[in-house]
């Protein structure tokens, strides 16, 4: 548990209470056991929500519950709609956490619920929204990993949304913030060529969208560089299944005398089934993996990758201020938010 981890907590605690503004709020130590970790942690989350004005921190009184707490509108409900196969992992809801903490910075009454869509199906997603639109709680949405139908959905709806990832030039009425896929596909292929490798191959989840457009334009670039011509690339899409891509990897590593030796592969789970497969067939040392989607933390890496130049609690801070813009005003202009990434090798 972190610390933004535990000030959800906390806040939860705090909402459930009962608790008035001006009432005394429990003690770091007492904190420390709700959480079942350190009086430190406690005292951390504990300044954190003061920071976020949910807490007013008294010196030589304690702690107390802050005058604003309760004194803004209503609960700011946003619905976080994931695709459910990519929400396993700690770090993964290790990096949402942080940028909800983001998100808070800007509307401190926020109140979230994430709902997982199978399939990124648009029928599912419209019976969502509209039950928490029938029942007055929906104030926005944040979409994560939207499939073109959904983003079109809400382009044409009047719900406040932001799409993390990439958005169509069609598509004027979303705000977004995407990491450059376009740099990614530069920064990683200019890495590869870097340690020799000349024909390299990508692999890619078998439904694309715009930002595998853009990464292949960004290798294409490095790979016109570097004098390479375009038959110096293989590129590859697969189903999610490990079956699937265990099959795809052998298919082009068979050849021993004419395959890629540096791969770009979308996911961590692609880039172990290529590992597996090349050391299987003994070119282990001859085979280089990279991966396409940046780490959620700053937890050790197995293949060299992208980090966004933002951190998780700024790039919240950003859809936070694009939420409450459109929130205050549904006519507000769309923004768009590209952030730049930098290579991050491999720990091992």
């Amino acid at each position: 548990m972190n610390i933004q981890e535990a000030a959800e907590i906390l806040e939860q605690h705090i909402r459930r209470s009962g608790l008035k503004a001006g009432d005394r709020y429990i003690t770091a130590k007492d904190a420390g056991k709700l959480l079942g970790k350190s009086v430190m942690t406690a005292q951390r989350a504990m300044t954190l929500l003061a920071q976020r004005k949910l807490l007013e921190r008294r010196p030589k009184a304690g702690t107390f519950i802050a005058k604003s707490a309760f004194s803004g509108p209503d609960l700011k409900c946003v619905h976080i709609l994931l695709p459910e196969q990519f929400t396993d992992g700690e770090s993964f809801w290790e990096q949402v956490h942080t940028e909800i903490g983001g998100m808070k910075s800007v509307l401190p009454h926020l109140s979230v619920q994430f709902n997982f869509i199978p399939n990124q199906d648009i029928n599912y997603t419209r019976q969502i929204v509209d039950k928490a639109r029938d029942a007055g709680v929906l104030s926005g949405v944040i979409v994560n990993l939207s499939s073109r139908a959904m983003r079109a959905y809400f382009n044409a709806s009047d719900i406040p949304a932001v799409i993390e990832g990439n958005v169509e030039m069609d598509l004027k009425n979303l705000s977004w913030l995407s990491w450059d896929q376009r740099q990614t596909g530069r920064v990683l292929a200019e890495y590869l060529f870097g340690r020799g490798h000349t024909r390299l191959a990508t692999i890619m989840r078998d439904i694309w969208s715009i930002g595998e457009h853009h990464l292949h334009d960004g290798v294409g670039e490095a790979m016109a560089a570097a004098g390479l011509m375009s038959n110096a690339l293989r590129i590859r899409s697969t189903p999610s299944e490990r079956a699937a891509t265990l099959d795809l990897a052998h298919s082009l590593l068979s050849d021993k005398d004419d395959f890629p030796t540096g791969i770009l592969c979308r996911n961590e789970s692609q880039a172990d089934c290529v590992r597996e497969v090349a050391q299987s067939l003994g070119l282990g040392e001859r085979v280089e993996v990279v991966l396409c989607n940046t780490p959620f933390s700053n937890h050790a890496v197995k293949y060299a990758c992208v980090v966004p130049d933002l951190d998780g609690r700024e790039r919240g801070r950003i859809i936070g201020e694009m939420l409450r813009d459109q929130m205050e005003n549904k006519f507000a202009p769309a923004r768009g938010c590209l952030v730049g990434v930098r290579l991050r090798q491999a720990d091992n």
